[in-house]
């Protein structure tokens, strides 16, 4: 058999379709070679009753034969079915037409378990849409979350960006002997600049190999030999992980891997491109490196920036799928000089990339809810909120600005940042336009989150102010419609014509669903609640608009009127942001009269000073200072046993005991040896957590992981536990699980005993099940959300109840 083609049945190219012909035969070898626990090709090998076999290489593949018909006019072409589904025809030329793919969302569940159990048909998808039911916009997406890990490639190599060697070595990519040879000189170069840096051992290493780069261009065209499994390594590395559900966690060093390109430096030393493009062997990333030369010598792009060309390739992206309007959540346009430059080069380059594509993109100036952590070094000033808004007040002048977003994960009140929507609503009250937007809902630790972003805005506005037009991220999240703090929020979001965005792929493979059939999107519908679709970046987890929108309607099974719903609220919102661009574009150009965007806008930025209030609860004080006599590594004499239930629910909501779940404590401990095992809890001391304590009569050593800041009270009742401290570099209580996973499930084997806990507890859970460390995870039957987590884990995580004992259970 001689090698014909290949397609892929997904867009992440993990599901790989390679066909070979043998004289007028064709045949096909089915592969997931970026997933390594075999689940993927395994249950799509049983919903689609398909034989699994072994290759060469001993990885699991299907294999089988593609047959070949006739049409009316007496064309050949072989058809690829999977079940009873027409998936690709492939025609003599090596043309294949993909019919139907498998969207993100079912690849991920179908890898995070080894029972998958949704049916073929919310399995596979054809790819048609009704034109009249199309959705046209991405209200809901992030700057450097759009553009494909193809794109990016190409992009670095376009303008041989610097790719610095930790991510070389990181990702494990091979270099030829002379490029290993120039990087190790640069290397030592580097390395003496650090000499008094009082850096020492992986601290150290880190942060000369993160200064030391190569070209990009070089890496990929100077090594050919290794072309191929090198971009399957990088493309790999800017999506959220493959085998299962992802954390935030992961998304936020997902967005380190992608920094890398979307703000990238240029090498210094740059190489010849012409002549070995033609041989990259990933026909997309060529493709799109080779339009990028062609660019080159275009004169309306020929001096873009490595900015404008991504702003380029977001819309050519957005036109090929039929999308011609976005706004773009970003930072950028919170921070003082980087934002007048974004906005520069905007203008420059938008009225080419509109006339050519037809894509308007506007943007959402971003603000985030609390500081990032996952950037080491990075200071955050206690001000920044300050800083933000003053900011924010003058780019909102922009006609490309439409508004400003909330973002970031989803661990604390919103309502701790109301003195903040006063300012924004000031905005507001000048332009009617201006849209605000709040990440809301997004889990459920948060539940009042919906109701109270609406009451920061509301609250904050000025006698005879209208409610300014207002948008909630996710909105998965609340409180039952058919309680009472439910039936207010829905009255809420009604009277106050709040508008609702959703992004089904992002909410499961961050692991904030586990179950489809209680979605709301169809409940807010039904109450008339203007629903929208946003894609959250799509290219950071597989999707497109395209893919989103087959994923609403056949997963949760919307009807065409219930698409129609979604339908008109996005063609309203797409007219109000056109006619406002046009307004605010007169406006700001008689505002700039003869003068600069950057003059006037600094001209514009006034400080901002905003109120506090009253702080809720005790004053908040550092917990290293705190507890430094308590705080101590986990021994590697033993094995850490995580213990769930007391500190990962939300402060509304408190662990009640069960004498049955108590007894399986009792059974534990008198199980379990304290020479060879230790207890981890969270920091309040609560549920079973106290449980633990109270009845620790054979004295195991019990680690408490702290939030960074916490209370007088707090402090007081760890010192009078007695047990051992590890302190977070999360200040949110509801972020620690961040601190168990970097601790102990990225590094060693663990056992999770999980009772009690909302949405920290199932990340928790997520982050054990995904650690490189091996971990047994058992669950108590009987908590009905951790049960569901569970249930999306199939394999991987032990139930256990009064009946079913865990110790009977343990394997240990």
């Amino acid at each position: 058999m001689t090698y014909f083609t290949c397609f892929f049945l997904d867009n992440e190219k993990d599901i790989i379709v390679n066909l070979y012909k043998d004289l007028d035969r064709m045949f096909y070898v089915l592969k997931t070679p970026n997933h390594g626990t075999g689940n993927l090709i395994r249950n799509l090998s049983r919903i689609c009753n398909l034989p699994l076999t072994k290759d060469d290489n001993d990885m699991l593949v299907i294999k089988g034969e593609v047959p070949c018909f006739i049409d009316g006019s007496n064309r050949e072409s072989y058809i690829f079915r999977l079940r009873d589904t027409k998936v690709a025809s492939i025609y003599p030329d090596g043309t294949v037409e993909v019919k139907a793919t498998i969207p993100a969302i079912a690849k991920t569940l179908m890898s995070q378990t080894k029972d998958f159990v949704l049916p073929v048909e919310k399995t596979i998808f054809k790819t048609y849409i009704r034109r009249e039911l199309k959705f046209r916009a991405d209200l809901h997406t992030h700057m450097n979350g759009n553009l494909s890990g193809d794109v990016l490639i190409a992009l670095g190599i376009s303008h041989q960006i610097r790719y610095p060697l930790y991510y070389v070595k990181k990702l494990d990519l091979k270099l030829t002997d002379a490029q290993w040879s120039r990087l190790n000189e640069q290397r030592e170069k580097v390395a003496r600049q650090f000499v008094s840096s009082g850096l020492q051992g992986k601290y150290l290493d880190r942060r000369i190999n993160d200064n030391t780069f190569i070209n990009f261009a070089d890496l990929i065209l100077n090594n050919l030999d290794n072309a191929e499994d090198n971009i399957v390594k990088i493309r790999g590395s800017l999506a959220v992980i493959k085998d299962g559900q992802a954390v935030f966690t992961n998304l936020e060093k997902v967005y380190l891997y992608r920094y890398v390109f979307c703000k990238a430096v240029e090498h210094e030393e740059p190489i010849n491109l012409s002549n070995k493009v033609e041989m990259i062997p990933d026909i997309d990333v060529k493709n799109a490196l080779m339009q990028m030369l062609r660019d080159k010598e275009n004169p309306v792009y020929c001096s873009n920036t490595i900015f404008q060309d991504k702003l380029l390739w977001i819309a050519r992206s957005y036109k090929k799928q039929g999308i011609y309007y976005a706004e773009i959540s970003d930072t950028t346009l919170v921070k003082k000089y980087e934002s007048l430059e974004m906005l520069r080069q905007v203008h420059e380059v938008m009225p080419s990339i509109y006339k050519e594509t037809g894509v308007m993109i506007r943007f959402l100036a971003a603000m985030r809810r609390i500081p990032l952590t996952i950037i080491k070094d990075a200071v955050t000033p206690e001000n920044y909120l300050e800083q933000n808004l003053e900011v924010l007040k003058a780019t909102a002048l922009d006609p490309y600005v439409a508004g400003c977003d909330f973002v970031g994960e989803e661990i604390n009140d919103i309502i701790t940042l109301k003195p903040a929507f006063k300012e924004i609503v000031k905005i507001a009250k000048v332009d009617p336009s201006f849209v605000i937007r709040v990440h809301a809902g997004e889990n459920d630790s948060q539940k009042d989150n919906i109701a109270h972003s609406i009451e920061c805005v509301r609250d904050s506005l000025e006698p005879g102010q209208p409610m300014p037009k207002m948008r909630l991220g996710h909105g998965l999240y609340t409180y039952s419609l058919a309680s009472k703090k439910g039936k207010e929020a829905l009255k809420q979001l009604k009277d106050n014509n709040v508008t609702l965005e959703f992004q089904i792929t992002s909410n499961v493979r961050l692991n904030n669903l586990n179950t489809l059939e209680k979605h709301p999107l169809k409940a807010y519908l039904k109450q008339g609640i203007a629903c929208v679709q946003g894609t959250d970046g799509a290219a950071l987890y597989g999707t497109d608009a395209i893919d989103e929108q087959l994923s609403l309607e056949k997963m949760l099974g919307l009807s065409d009127a219930e698409l129609q719903l979604m339908k008109d609220a996005e063609t309203k919102i797409i007219e109000e942001s056109q006619k406002a661009y046009s307004e605010k574009k007169a406006a700001f150009a008689k505002l700039l009269g003869d003068r600069s965007i950057e003059e006037v806008l600094l001209e514009k930025m006034q400080t901002v000073k905003i109120s506090r209030g009253k702080t809720k609860g005790e004053v908040k004080l550092d917990a290293n200072t705190e507890l430094k006599d308590q705080i101590t590594e986990i021994s590697w004499d033993r094995l850490p046993v995580v213990l769930i239930g007391g500190s990962f629910n939300t402060e509304s909501r408190s662990t009640k005991l069960s004498a049955n779940a108590t007894k399986q404590i009792d059974e534990l401990l008198e199980h379990l040896n304290p020479e060879e095992v230790s207890f981890v809890i969270g920091h309040t001391l609560s549920g079973y957590e106290k449980y633990l304590l109270d009845h620790n009569d054979k004295g195991f050593r019990v680690y408490s992981f702290v939030p960074a800041v916490i209370t007088k009270r707090e402090a007081d009742k760890i010192k009078a536990s007695g047990v051992k401290v590890r302190v977070s570099t999360e200040a949110q209580a509801m972020g620690i699980y961040k601190s168990f996973n970097y601790e102990i499930f990225e590094r060693r084997p663990s056992m999770v005993v999980a009772f009690d806990g909302n949405s920290a507890a199932i990340n928790l859970i997520q982050e054990a099940k995904n650690g490189k460390g091996k971990a047994d995870i058992f669950v108590w039957a009987n908590s009905k959300n951790l049960m569901q987590k569970a249930k999306s884990l199939q394999g991987y995580v032990h139930s256990f109840d009064s009946e079913t004992r865990l110790v009977d259970v343990m394997d240990y």
